[in-house]
């Protein structure tokens, strides 16, 4: 095994999790500081490259955005932000783009963990 990319910086802060789509083709990445969401390329040869900084945001400036998952059918990415009880989700575009499908809340304050299907 040998590295192919080194750490790929994305100008946010405090990243919490990862998800990668299911063609390989994507990853998204919680950025728990300031509840944004930033997503890469997986390019030639497996290395990484940041497509955008800020490809989603949950609120903005609002720390709290953790676990998050990416459907079996790499459709839709949904994102948990249990410092405000509210599971996110967007609509994951071909290239790799992110398109808001709504909020919803009232998840208990012990909301932790994220499955997709």
């Amino acid at each position: 095994m040998s590295l192919v990319s080194g750490s790929v910086g994305n100008t946010r802060s405090e990243v919490c999790w990862a998800a990668i789509s299911p063609d390989d083709r994507h990853v998204y990445v919680t950025n728990f500081g300031d509840g944004t969401v930033s997503s890469y390329m997986i390019a030639e040869a497996g290395r990484l490259d940041l497509l955008r900084p800020v490809a989603a945001t949950t609120v903005e400036g609002q720390k709290g955005v953790r676990d998050e998952a990416v459907t079996r059918d790499g459709r839709y990415l949904y994102a948990l932000h249990a410092d405000i009880q509210q599971l996110f989700g967007w609509q994951v575009q071909q290239d790799g783009s992110l398109t808001p499908v709504g909020a919803f809340g009232g998840l208990p304050t012990t909301a932790a963990g994220l499955a997709a299907s």
